[in-house]
């Protein structure tokens, strides 16, 4: 007597790394070719395709935040020396929109843990991920402006509820 399950339809948005989107595709464009760019990134679902489509454009607009701070050259993977493939690494690896986990290990702090251990920037042995009350937003930021985690700020505090949810899935607050 159960229903049929749904019919799955078009792919409308994916959250992999938030803000990679807002950031990195389209960002200083002021033309409606930047909300078709956005649409058309959420809506792809052909993650061997990522990198390929969005590598490019991403590098521009990590050139133009790794200024932001009057120090080019200090994000996290530039390649040096500089040259107009610095910004290749990090882009290619934003383009590649997954969460990375480490499933051997039960410690989760590190949002973007994995990548950075494989890379050897931060020796760690994190699980990666992103725990429900880590400002992920921020981090991306921090990368891509000054090279560090923490630094840059989107001005956006913590969820009033997050100190209530619970850390097992599926993640819900009290009752109010």
């Amino acid at each position: 007597m159960n229903p049929a399950p749904p019919t799955i339809g078009m792919q409308l948005d994916r959250m992999g790394r938030p803000a990679i989107n807002t950031a990195l595709n389209h960002s200083f464009d002021n033309t409606a070719a930047a909300g078709t760019a956005k649409d058309a990134y959420n809506q792809d679902s052909d993650p061997t395709m990522w990198q390929t489509k969005y590598t490019a454009e991403f590098m521009k607009n990590l050139a133009i935040i790794d200024a932001l701070d009057g120090t080019c050259g200090n994000q996290l993977l530039y390649g040096k020396p500089a040259s107009a493939t610095s910004y290749q690494t990090l882009a290619g690896a934003l383009a590649d929109d997954k969460l990375y986990l480490n499933t051997a290990n039960s410690t989760c702090k590190v949002f973007l843990g994995v990548e950075v251990n494989a890379v050897g920037i931060l020796a760690n042995t994190d699980c990666g991920g992103r725990t429900l009350t880590e400002n992920t937003v921020d981090t991306i930021y921090s990368a891509a402006a000054i090279g560090a985690f923490t630094g840059v700020t989107n001005g956006i505090a913590a969820d009033a509820d997050a100190a209530s949810q619970t850390a097992t899935f599926p993640y819900l607050s009290a009752p109010h």
